[in-house]
């Protein structure tokens, strides 16, 4: 009797932990089920167009109307980009860029092309005959010394010397020291032998000492043309061997050094 009651609880406790267990497993599947449903309702509300998070898109119209309204006025916004690219000007050929240089103001249609620019260049100036030079090329005895007086060896007296002086030994070749055309050849009583050119602004270039001519009045010279030799200067002589130049500017005298700058 008494192991017939101790199975009867045996029992009747097996039947309550039974029931526990089911309840629990139920309790959890509804758990379970609650989560899934919440889960899924707020996954819902995030793919609604309608919907905005509080904070955040809060002033934001995201709704379908709006949002093409936006997308349509962008692309308007975009068009006149496209038009203005289609516009550009093209160069023109047949010109080879002259339209350019022509004094064509910007956005006429005509566009320079690179290949005209880069084949433009400069006068070379670098290779150009010097406009004037000395007539030999030996150091200077005696500078031009305009209105201040100096000794001259020769005459034994103070005068201005009107021109320069300038070392060479005797028989060497003198050159025009411009440009232009012989206006004088010949002796002088105070200088000697004299060549004389006039250059294209009127200015005179007299070289004394100048002898064996190789002009005559009247030629057209270029600058550094060989005109004659080294002689003697008749007012000079007892200076060392050399050439006077002066350049005279209608009745009065220049610095040559100044007119060969």
């Amino acid at each position: 009797m008494e192991q017939f009651r101790k199975f009867l609880r045996d029992k009747a406790f097996a039947l309550v932990l039974t029931a526990c267990l089911l309840a629990a497993a139920a309790a959890g599947v509804w758990a379970v089920r609650t989560v899934r449903n919440e889960l899924k309702q707020n996954l819902d509300a995030v793919r609604s167009p309608s919907s905005t998070a509080p904070g955040i898109d809060e002033g934001i119209n995201t709704s379908p109307g709006v949002a093409g309204e936006e997308e349509a006025e962008w692309q308007q916004q975009n068009a006149p980009a496209a038009n203005s690219v289609a516009n550009v000007p093209k160069a023109d050929s047949s010109s080879g860029g002259a339209a350019s240089s022509s004094g064509a103001q910007s956005g006429s249609g005509s566009v320079r092309e690179p290949s005209a620019l880069q084949t433009e260049s400069s006068p070379a100036s670098s290779s150009a005959a010097p406009a004037s030079t000395q007539p030999v090329s030996g150091r200077v005895l005696n500078s031009y010394s305009g209105d201040e007086l100096v000794y001259s060896k020769t005459l034994g007296d103070w005068r201005t010397h009107n021109g320069v002086d300038y070392a060479a030994s005797r028989g060497a070749e003198v050159t025009a020291p411009a440009t232009g055309k012989v206006v004088e050849t010949g002796t002088d009583d105070k200088w000697g032998p004299v060549v004389a050119i006039e250059d294209a602004s009127g200015r005179i270039w007299r070289v004394c000492g100048t002898t064996d001519a190789r002009v005559k009045k009247g030629d057209t010279v270029s600058v550094g043309q060989t005109i004659g030799k080294v002689g003697s200067v008749s007012c000079e002589c007892a200076e060392e061997s050399h050439i006077h130049l002066e350049v005279m500017e209608g009745e009065k005298y220049l610095d040559p050094i100044k007119a060969m700058k």
